[in-house]
């Protein structure tokens, strides 16, 4: 995938995040691609435009530590970006041509490209395609209104996903003239997960191999194959015509098996390859075989990995992520080294060698994760030997049994630049430490732990369609946005299932008993939610789980709403998505939406 939104970035497209097996990922709260739009696979950076050659680039983001002890790993930095280039690009990919890194997109310098600010230019007309790939953005970004504005000013919109969903049909919803609309959606069907075949990785890390269940309905294809078929034709394109026709040229584009989209070489390619024979510590390693893991990457270019975090994930040995093995680890603490794999490297915990002392002695005894068990002579480990999960580093520990210091071991964070622990966060835009602000709608006048009211770096947008309100009459209640355990998301896969919509059928806001009584209001009754951005029919759920706030004398009412509804189907009369009410505004790191407090009013229909 992520050879493809490199595709498509230089086409001057905006894509969504594909979720490879679900259907749309969560915008609010989760890190897909418009999240994470400042790295490259394996954390790596993503290009400005100030990194004018590959050397630039590796020695802008290489660390350096003068600390002996320190792992520093990302001092191989130079390894991972050289062999995911020649990932992309396969033999066209060499020195001369600096593996091809001049055709990769770079970010201007300064720029942010995330999921705001790629609506907002969109908004503002300078985007002209979109690809939406399994997302629903019409309904899943905050301050959907502008959103839904934003798609009807593009040339063409293709909608990749299960089924037509708020934004595939963004052009017939309330408030839309189609007339004059001039956006041309095209519908690409893809299928669902159980009828494909792929990996799928979790919050643990883990990656787990899924085989295909029943064949893809109608004309529906896996994602794999729609992102194939489209990248060939791209190519064949290029190959005629293009204003920069090298990055879609070059492109290593070999993903299928007898003319069908094989999710087993992309792994494979995910994993990477000796494209040379190698010698590595005595050992030959020949062309074309699989690399064990990321420590056998190199710079020179003889060698490649889509993500060097998911190098060893399939090797010769096989699919690491197919096993299925039952049985613990020797320290039984639920790690199942032989179920799946994790990356990195099939550890499970990562920097568990925080865990030990500096003798490599667990602090806990009962619950220890790995434990250093090298034989010893004369107060001295003689032998390495770490048991439980796979060591963060092999090296020795600190000391030895005596006490003694070494100078051969390795300080545990081996990400960290110097290898210790942080608590604070160099580099981020609002400073280092963790600091209250208040969000930029908010029911009081003051911040009570900050004389600064709202984080002066966070991300706020200046269109006619951000319109926000701070202590204004009309709002006077905050607003907050969650899930409910009966739908998924915007609801595009079990809005559809009759049986999750009887249990749970309808939009609705949750206040407490206190405001019920303050605004007449009974439990069932309809409102009329408003923000300065919207308004959203619901019905009420009166609660004891919601309480009024005392705030600096004042009694503030907060009231919930779930985002998992919108117009299309099925029919919910003049309910919409709660994202009509929520702000474009975000942390300045990151663009999460701030879509848990916002200012609304409650009207009784």
């Amino acid at each position: 995938m992520a050879i493809i939104q490199q595709l498509l970035g230089n086409m001057g497209v905006a894509g969504g995040g594909v979720n490879a097996l679900r259907g749309e990922p969560n915008v609010q709260g989760s890190t897909d691609h418009c999240l994470l739009w400042h790295i490259w696979p394996g954390c790596l950076k993503t290009a400005r435009a100030s990194n004018t050659t590959l050397a630039a680039y590796n020695e802008k983001w290489t660390p350096s530590s003068k600390d002996p002890l320190s792992a520093n790993w990302w001092q191989n930095y130079p390894k991972y970006s050289v062999s995911m280039l020649k990932s992309f690009f396969g033999e066209k990919a060499d020195v001369a041509n600096e593996f091809g890194y001049r055709w990769l997109p770079k970010v201007d310098d300064g720029a942010v490209y995330s999921w705001f600010d790629i609506f907002d230019a969109m908004y503002k007309e300078t985007i002209k395609g979109f690809f939406a790939w399994g997302q629903n953005p019409a309904c899943s970004g905050a301050n959907a209104n502008k959103t839904r504005e934003a798609l009807g000013k593009l040339d063409w919109m293709v909608n990749v996903n299960l089924f037509d969903n708020e934004t595939g049909s963004f052009w017939k919803g309330p408030g839309m003239d189609p007339g004059a609309i001039k956006t041309e959606v095209f519908m690409l069907p893809a299928c669902a997960s159980v009828e494909k075949e792929g990996s799928i990785t979790n919050s643990g890390r883990w990656m787990q191999w899924r085989c295909r269940g029943p064949k893809p309905l109608g004309d529906s294809l896996p994602d794999g194959d729609i992102i194939l078929t489209l990248g060939e034709k791209i190519k064949e394109v290029y190959q005629e015509d293009g204003l920069y026709p090298e990055p879609i040229a070059n492109l290593k584009w070999d993903y299928a098996t007898d003319g069908t989209y094989d999710p087993h070489k992309v792994a494979k390619e995910i994993n990477g390859y000796f494209v040379k024979d190698v010698t590595i510590k005595g050992k030959t390693y020949r062309k074309g075989t699989l690399v064990p893991s990321f420590a056998f990457l190199q710079a020179d270019g003889s060698t490649s990995s889509g993500n060097w975090l998911y190098c060893n994930s399939y090797t010769e040995k096989g699919n690491m992520a197919a096993r299925r093995g039952q049985e613990d680890a020797v320290n039984n603490i639920g790690l199942f080294p032989e179920f799946a794999w994790c990356w990195p490297v099939n550890r499970r915990i990562i920097y568990n060698r925080a865990s030990v002392d500096a003798k490599g002695v667990p602090w806990d005894r009962k619950d220890w994760v790995v434990y250093f068990k090298g034989e010893e002579k004369d107060g001295k480990y003689v032998s390495r030997k770490w048991i439980g999960d796979v060591p963060d580093g092999g090296w020795y520990p600190l000391q030895n049994p005596d006490g003694s210091w070494r100078d051969d071991a390795k300080h545990p964070f081996i990400m960290r630049k110097h290898g210790h622990a942080q608590v604070f966060g160099p580099g981020r835009a609002d400073g280092p430490f963790p600091e209250h602000y208040e969000p930029l709608e908010c029911p009081v006048e003051k911040n009570f732990l900050n004389p600064q009211m709202v984080n002066p770096t966070a991300a706020v947008y200046a269109t006619k369609a951000d319109a926000h309100a701070t202590c204004d009459p009309r709002y006077p209640y905050v607003g907050t946005t969650y899930r409910v355990s009966e739908h998924w998301q915007t609801g595009l896969m079990t809005r559809t299932q009759s049986w999750l919509m009887e249990m749970q059928p309808q939009m609705f806001v949750e206040i407490s008993e206190e405001l019920a009584e303050l605004k007449g209001i009974q439990n069932g009754e309809r409102v009329n939610l408003t923000s300065a951005r919207g308004k959203v029919a619901c019905s009420t759920v009166v609660t004891k789980r919601f309480k009024p706030f005392m705030m600096g004398g004042l009694t503030v009412h907060q009231v919930g709403i779930p985002w998992h509804y919108g117009w299309r189907w099925p029919s919910t009369g003049k309910e919409d998505s709660a994202n009509l009410l929520t702000p474009s505004a975000g942390d300045p790191n990151t663009r999460i939406p701030e879509t848990k407090a916002f200012m609304v009013n409650v009207v009784k229909v």
